[in-house]
């Protein structure tokens, strides 16, 4: 299992928590004096498979086969070894295979925030939310086919006369322990540094974001808002010594610049809403592992490098309809998109590894059922004025993003 492919992409799942456009039409301010708190629950489906560079799926299923063109590039002896078998037996060199493995990956995320907002004036509103996560990753590894030594070793022997050097080739290969899985564990603990290889699960706090939003227009019927603020790298980062764990944050700070509008129709039974938003992520200092080679991800040194994560842009798009005043039902279109991030260091070589398919795409249909007792409470028909929304989303397309469902129950209540 890659190291940047579940996890990197898990952290796609960022909860939005209390944003206002939830309130009511999207660019709906809070008037002066009243609160809202809030509580929602986000889960997903069990994440097995992906979007990859080229926009098709593929599971989180890896088969893999240790073979001479896999391992040559772990350091330098194995370079060595390697470039030496192939001179005496280019045969030898193409079907030489330590074994075949494979690996069953999968995750799931679940993230409980709380947020609050305060209507400042009755075009002013401030708000902030609190993520926290529950993830849970499973790797299960088995070997499929055992290794080739013994056949390298009779390969070799074709060569009636072999120099010393190449009788050391011979020896050593005949000598290579077997590649089980206690000893790929073994390797990537004692020689990799890494933590064991296996199922990860972990909680804790996400990023915070703290915000406001001003509406623009006082028109009947339609209106603009703008919104701004801060995500604040409150988080759990990505460990560089945990192959398989998920991070709750990006490790610094963004900023966000946000647009809200939307217009009313058929006695305002009918809102049609449009959202875009805009982050720029800061550039930070972070300790990661140093690859060496395009295909093998494993690496033995750990570095402080420049990272410069891609900004974002999302934009949300759809229909809301209102049965009655207290029941809604909506649906949206929904475009995540991140760019290319960037690195900084003096290993040059990894600087490009590390950029590789590090922007993505994903394109979501989001349906959510909406009840409001707001209207009620005004009317003095119900007590409290609160809100419940129960949220489906289903990503039907991307580029280097995983494929997962997502569900949320949200509650707010106003004061």
């Amino acid at each position: 299992m890659h190291k940047t492919s579940l996890k990197r992409y898990c952290f796609g799942l960022v909860l939005t928590l209390i944003s206002v456009n939830s309130l009511a039409t999207s660019y709906a301010t809070l008037p002066k004096g009243v609160r809202v708190g809030g509580y929602r629950h986000v889960f997903t489906g069990d994440i097995t498979s992906s979007y990859g560079a080229n926009a098709s799926e593929s599971s989180y299923a890896l088969k893999e086969g240790l073979t001479a063109k896999t391992l040559e590039s772990i350091n330098q002896a194995t370079k060595e070894y390697f470039k030496q078998l192939k001179a005496i037996n280019p045969k030898a060199y193409e079907d030489f295979t330590f074994g075949e493995y494979s690996a069953q990956g999968s995750g799931e995320v679940t993230v409980n925030g709380f947020g609050a907002g305060w209507g400042i004036t009755d075009r002013l509103t401030a708000y902030f939310s609190m993520p926290i996560y529950k993830a849970n990753v499973n790797l299960d590894i088995h070997r499929t086919q055992g290794n080739n030594h013994q056949q390298t070793v009779q390969q070799l022997n074709q060569n009636t006369q072999l120099s010393a050097d190449q009788k050391l080739i011979r020896d050593i290969t005949a000598q290579l322990p077997d590649a089980k899985q206690e000893l790929l564990q073994s390797v990537v603990v004692n020689y990799y540094n890494y933590k064991p290889i296996g199922n990860w699960q972990g909680q804790g706090l996400g990023d915070v974001e703290v915000g406001a939003m001003y509406r623009l227009t006082d028109w009947k019927g339609a209106g603009i808002a703008i919104a701004g603020g801060v995500v604040l790298p409150t988080g759990r980062t990505d460990h560089p010594d945990i192959l398989q764990d998920i991070a709750f944050g990006d490790g610094q700070t963004d900023v966000f610049a946000e647009v809200f509008m939307g217009k009313s129709f058929m006695y305002r039974r009918l809102d049609l809403d449009l959202g875009i938003r805009y982050t720029y992520q800061f550039a930070k200092d972070k300790e990661i592992r140093i690859p060496d080679s395009y295909e093998f991800p494993l690496s033995t040194k750990k570095a402080v490098v420049n990272e410069k994560l891609g900004n974002k842009i999302s934009v949300v798009f759809g229909p809301s309809y209102g049965f009655t005043n207290w029941f809604s039902f909506s649906a949206a279109y929904a475009l995540d998109k991140k760019f290319k991030s960037t690195f900084e260091s003096e290993y040059t070589l990894a600087n490009e590894i590390l950029a590789i398919n590090t922007d993505s795409e994903s394109h979501y249909i989001k349906l959510a059922a909406n009840f409001s007792t707001v209207n009620l409470y005004r009317m003095e028909v119900f007590p409290i004025p609160l809100g419940i929304s129960l949220r489906a989303q289903e990503k039907i397309a991307g580029r280097n993003t995983p494929k997962h469902s997502q569900y949320e129950i949200d509650f707010r209540f106003f004061f």
